[in-house]
């Protein structure tokens, strides 16, 4: 009886806690540009930000892509309100390509940056990433 009391009080304390700990969470929403020798590519973009450190994340990017929703995550280190902000992150499918994203805040909040593909010899610019305030 005690040992199922303890389980219960350490089970509601947990679903007390979660959320808690779900609201240090941050998402930024924006836009990508997909630059393609044919035509550009844009699309809406959601990043999710849970915190793992003194300005340490890990970055989930949602967008949909050729019809496809995506799931690209890694992780990202900077502030999400100030000054420098970069990460890598790994496309999803059953063979995923590394990529990596670099950019700053602007005075009013918004953000702007690059992502790039890093699988070959030497990385090569893709596009850019926007998150608006």
């Amino acid at each position: 009886m005690k040992k199922l009391a303890f389980a219960l009080l350490a089970l509601s304390t947990l679903l007390l806690a979660t959320p808690l700990l779900a609201a240090d969470s941050k998402t930024l929403e924006g836009e990508f540009i997909w630059e393609r020798e044919d035509e550009n590519v844009a699309g809406a973009l959601k990043a999710v930000f849970e915190p793992t450190g003194d300005a340490t994340w890990d970055v989930s990017f949602y967008f949909t892509f050729e019809d496809k929703d995506h799931i690209y995550k890694g992780t990202a280190e900077g502030s999400l309100t100030e000054g420098e902000l970069k990460g890598e992150v790994l496309s999803d499918g059953e063979e995923p390509h590394p990529y990596e994203f670099t950019g700053s805040f602007a005075e009013d909040g918004s953000f702007s940056g690059t992502h790039s593909y890093t699988g070959g010899e030497e990385a090569r610019p893709t596009g850019t990433i926007t998150f608006t305030r």
